[in-house]
């Protein structure tokens, strides 16, 4: 990975972490939270891509979780974060580019909303708790997801940025013309 891409990728990261420390406790379940935080998660995968919202999602919010008192959870985080990025991402990916369908982008945020929804509840139900009071913890977890939704109309306001570009150097004469 070149600097260019770390440099992006610890800026997502960090962005996801600030934006999941825009949180609401919720008195449901087992005391979840409701954050900004996936909002972020998803448009930073339907921008850029499967990679950076993956590894995003899954550091920024495990990280969260580790430095907020909710350790127990950063490795179910970690994974339905993962994966859930990824989808988005994925399915987000098109022949005219990383999100340039709307239809496309809709289809990829509820099916993050899904992972992110069944995850946390297989998780909660085998590691935390048990099946009857995980889906105590569902009503949360689907709020999380439509807060998500809003990224659909964030996208164009976020920068369009090469991140395949080779080295700086590269991407500086290239800006500059």
């Amino acid at each position: 990975m070149d600097t260019r891409k770390m440099v992006y990728m610890a800026l997502f990261v960090t962005m996801v972490f600030v934006a999941t420390n825009i949180r609401v406790h919720l008195p449901l379940g087992t005391g979840g939270l409701v954050h900004i935080g996936t909002l972020m998660m998803f448009a930073i995968a339907l921008k850029y891509g499967k990679h950076y919202g993956a590894l995003s999602a899954a550091i920024g919010m495990a990280l969260f979780d580790v430095l907020s008192g909710w350790a127990a959870w950063a490795p179910g985080t970690f994974v339905v974060r993962l994966a859930a990025g990824f989808v988005v991402g994925m399915l987000a990916q098109t022949a005219e580019g990383q999100g340039q369908s709307k239809t496309r982008n809709a289809i990829a945020i509820v099916a993050g909303g899904v992972v992110i929804v069944v995850g946390y509840y297989l998780f909660e139900a085998l590691f935390i708790t048990e099946f009857y009071a995980a889906t105590l913890s569902i009503p949360g977890n689907i709020t999380q997801f439509a807060i998500g939704v809003f990224s659909l109309f964030i996208l164009d306001s976020l920068p369009n940025l090469d991140l395949n570009a080779g080295n700086m150097e590269a991407a500086n004469r290239k800006a500059l013309g």
